[in-house]
């Protein structure tokens, strides 16, 4: 082949890797970059046919491998670099999502700490402090595959094609969107929150750019810990992966018994092993629900890509190299269940 077996493309500052980024994307789409880079600078001539002038560049050193399988393609959102990530759902087909890159789950952490000691100086691309909505979680799959597979719960006119026509969801942590956009494709209007308004830009662009925005998707900022805001209303109240602590534990138990009230339908999904489950159950049940409530299991699928051991701990069975079956928790609540309270 007459292709180079590899490119060097250099810089002076790390902020300049988007841009490495984006050109190693047009010139060289057959290259994928490590996850290490080089600590010194080196000055290179690009040349390229067509309308594109020879072009030198000057940013921090990292090498494109010439690789036979098809790279992941990279976006750069809000300076946040992510990864295409695309998984296949009942009666919608594939669904595309965006999850920050391994560098960027660093720079979020990084940031995420900095802004809990308040040290945090530039650029900031995380209000809240919460990393975790930039990556994937194994509930998202479940949730949205359990919505699309179970129409008739929720809509009088579900069809093959639309499953969920006519319905209206609100999702509370919608982090990648995975869920919200899958609703959306199975015919469902839907108001994506997160209180991470970061996961709300990669939502809203995942929805534009992969799926045209063929549906209605609109997007706002909730923090399902703030009582003082009430929970959207909706058909369908839906949370996937957000009991990372009991604190978020209790304040699904509330948003759900809430929820109930208004008349919407829950679905919650939780992955194994997450801290807040006792504590979303207990509080379920002091607030009057069933005391033989309890989720079922239900087919998910791992994630694959990188995780931050900060955001991922190591160990973890939602990550493994390859998407593997998991058994995720899923929980179907209605507001006749607030006539069989215990």
């Amino acid at each position: 082949s007459s292709l180079p077996q590899f490119i060097m493309l250099t810089s002076s500052s790390r902020r300049s890797f988007p841009l490495l980024l984006l050109l190693q994307n047009q010139f060289f789409p057959w290259a994928r970059m490590p996850t290490a880079t080089l600590g010194f600078t080196l000055s290179t001539p690009l040349s390229s046919q067509g309308s594109h002038p020879n072009v030198s560049i000057h940013m921090f050193c990292a090498v494109a491998e010439k690789i036979p399988e098809e790279p992941s393609v990279m976006h750069v959102v809000d300076g946040v670099i992510c990864r295409e990530v695309s998984v296949e759902l009942p009666h919608v087909g594939i669904v595309t999502v965006l999850e920050a890159t391994a560098e960027s789950q660093e720079s979020l952490v990084d940031m995420a700490l900095a802004l809990d000691e308040n040290e945090l100086d530039g650029d900031q691309k995380l209000s809240a402090g919460d990393p975790y909505g930039a990556v994937l979680w194994p509930a998202a799959w479940a949730v949205a595959n359990f919505l699309l597979e179970n129409g008739a719960l929720f809509s009088g006119t579900a069809s093959k094609d639309l499953p969920l026509e006519g319905v209206s969801i609100a999702e509370l942590g919608t982090g990648t969107g995975l869920v919200s956009i899958a609703s959306g494709l199975g015919g469902a209007t839907v108001l994506a929150t997160d209180y991470e308004p970061l996961a709300l830009t990669l939502t809203n662009y995942a929805a534009e750019n992969f799926h045209g925005k063929t549906f209605q998707i609109d997007t706002m900022v909730f923090d399902i810990c703030d009582k003082g805001t009430p929970v959207p209303k909706a058909d369908v109240v839906v949370a996937a992966d957000i009991m990372y602590e009991p604190k978020t534990g209790i304040a699904m138990a509330c948003r759900a018994m809430e929820a109930l009230k208004q008349g919407s339908k829950v679905v919650v999904g939780d992955s194994p092993g997450r801290p807040g489950r006792p504590a979303f159950l207990k509080t379920l049940k002091e607030l009057g629900l069933p005391s033989e409530l309890d989720f079922t299991d239900a087919v998910g699928r791992t994630c694959s890509g990188p995780r931050h051991e900060l955001i991922c701990g190591k160990g973890s069975t939602s990550v493994s190299s390859t998407p593997q079956e998991l058994p995720v928790a899923v929980m179907y609540l209605e507001p006749s269940m607030l006539n069989e309270r215990s």
